[in-house]
């Protein structure tokens, strides 16, 4: 499934021997392309920039389109060659988790692309150390080389979220058999927390979220289980909804900086302006830990949010017209009803 969003200026045509001609180039401004096999699905937003240009026959017009689908991988299968022989904490940096681009690039003509696939790290890895940085970016230029070998990758980030080394069955990136096995149990549990919280307290909303993961941006391998805890609540017949949450450490050692004893660390309170939950306003304080600067931060700010539905852009302005409407010829027909 392809979407795209741009701008064009096209001139076509067709002569007298029914040859139809179109001439311009399409430049895009954003889109996306969905990738579904079998229950495998992939979202790569199409970059800003790519073109499609027809020089005459329509059939043949030429793409330049890049998509990139984000991730979060180790990089240490990636790079163990690299970085064998190299002491525990040096190995752990590479067990941490970070963002990856993988990159899916048509040219060619339109009927007969050209795909090949690229990998980059990505820009938000300005927290992540240079040298991993560095090693991670000399083993992608290694593998622009060979693309059998780039394919691989690719497609292991695809499937598995994750790199493969020389042995696909052996991996360092820390996902062992024993987190899988925490990870689906935190599934389960979070599950019967939610069955049993949706009776607790009558007209309260509860919600929790039992989290397990290994995290390695110390150096060290630190195990983390955390418990989020979200609680709404609606006044004023469903207009005021409030909203507090927050997340406990059950397990793993506090990171620097980072409290662990705020009962109400995310609040939001919505405001319906409108009966029909079109306009909201919303206030807003959350808080959240930061790897990169290795802090608490607190955000505080207000909202102003329209919630439209419409098939048409015209349908914008006459979507509250028409629901008057019907709501005046709702009410006619309950007035004849009780008249007879």
């Amino acid at each position: 499934f392809v979407k795209l969003q741009g701008e064009a200026e096209l001139t076509g045509g067709v002569d007298p021997s029914g040859k139809t001609t179109l001439v311009g180039v399409y430049e895009v401004e954003s889109g996306s392309y969905e990738m579904t096999v079998s229950v495998l699905k992939r979202k790569f937003d199409i970059q800003k920039g790519s073109t499609i240009t027809w020089t005459g026959e329509p059939t043949t017009a030429n793409l330049d389109i890049t998509a990139v689908y984000k991730t979060e991988a180790a990089p240490i299968d990636l790079v163990e060659q690299q970085i064998s022989g190299e002491q525990a904490s040096t190995l752990n940096q590479f067990k941490q988790k970070i963002p990856f681009n993988t990159l899916l690039k048509m040219k060619g003509e339109l009927l007969k692309p050209v795909i090949t696939f690229d990998i980059t790290t990505d820009e938000k890895n300005n927290a992540v150390s240079s040298n991993v940085t560095d090693i991670v970016d000399q083993k992608l230029s290694q593998l622009r080389t060979q693309e059998s070998e780039m394919n691989k990758q690719v497609f292991a980030l695809l499937l598995l979220n994750r790199f493969v080394g020389e042995n696909p069955f052996q991996s360092g990136a820390g996902t062992s058999g024993e987190m899988l096995a925490r990870q689906s149990v935190s599934k389960i549990l979070s599950q019967q927390l939610n069955n049993l919280a949706s009776d607790l307290i009558k007209g309260v909303d509860l919600n929790f979220d039992l989290e397990s993961s290994e995290d390695y941006s110390t150096g060290n391998k630190n195990t983390r289980t955390d418990l989020n805890v979200g609680l709404s609540k609606k006044l004023l017949n469903d207009r005021l909804k409030v909203s507090v949450g927050s997340n406990f450490a059950l397990e793993g050692e506090a990171r620097q900086n980072e409290s662990t004893t705020n009962i109400a660390g995310d609040v939001t309170v919505d405001y319906s302006l409108s009966r029909d939950g079109r306009y909201m306003l919303r206030a807003y304080r959350k808080n959240e830990y930061q790897v990169a600067l290795q802090g608490q931060i607190v955000e505080t700010g207000v909202g102003f949010i329209i919630t439209l539905d419409y098939d048409k852009f015209r349908e914008i302005f006459q979507k509250s017209k028409n629901n008057r409407q019907k709501e005046q010829k709702k009410n006619k027909q309950n007035q004849v009803v009780e008249f007879k």
